[in-house]
C-alpha cells in the first residue's frame, strides 16, 4: 500500500479512536479486519493484531513498512494507542514527512485554481 493512502486511512482510524467514539473503539478491538477495511485499510487475508500499548517511539514510515510486510506474511501489527499522545499537536514533522505533503496530490484550493489544478 502506498504511504499516502495508508497515511490518510490510518489517520482517520486514529482520529476516530481519539475522539472518544467508544463504539468505534470497541468494534476496532473486536473485529479489526472488518473495521479497517471499511476505513480503507484492507488487510486482505492477513490477520490484524491491534497493539494499543506503545513501548517505544516509531515513525509513520515504520507503520507503513509493518503494514506492507504484514500483508505479505499474513500477520499485521497495527499500533493504535487508545489515548491521544499529549504532544501530538506539537509534534515536529521530519524532513521526509514535509516533502511528502509539500508535493500536494489532491487539489488544495477551494476558490481559485492553482498550479495543481
Amino acid at each position: 500500500m502506498e504511504k499516502e493512502a495508508f497515511m490518510k486511512a490510518y489517520s482517520n482510524v486514529l482520529r476516530k479512536v481519539w475522539s472518544g467514539d467508544e463504539d468505534f473503539k470497541q468494534k476496532l478491538l473486536a473485529d479489526p479486519d472488518a473495521v479497517l477495511k471499511s476505513e480503507g485499510l484492507d488487510p486482505g487475508s492477513a490477520k490484524v493484531n491491534i497493539i494499543t500499548r506503545i513501548q517505544s517511539e516509531g515513525t509513520l514510515d515504520d507503520q507503513v513498512r509493518l503494514w506492507n510486510e504484514g500483508l505479505k506474511s499474513g500477520n499485521i501489527d497495527l499500533y493504535v494507542p487508545l489515548e491521544e499522545p499529549e504532544d501530538v499537536e506539537d509534534a515536529d514533522l521530519t524532513d521526509a514527512e514535509l516533502e511528502d505533503v509539500a508535493g500536494g496530490g489532491d487539489c488544495c484550493c477551494t476558490c481559485t485554481p492553482c498550479c495543481c489544478c
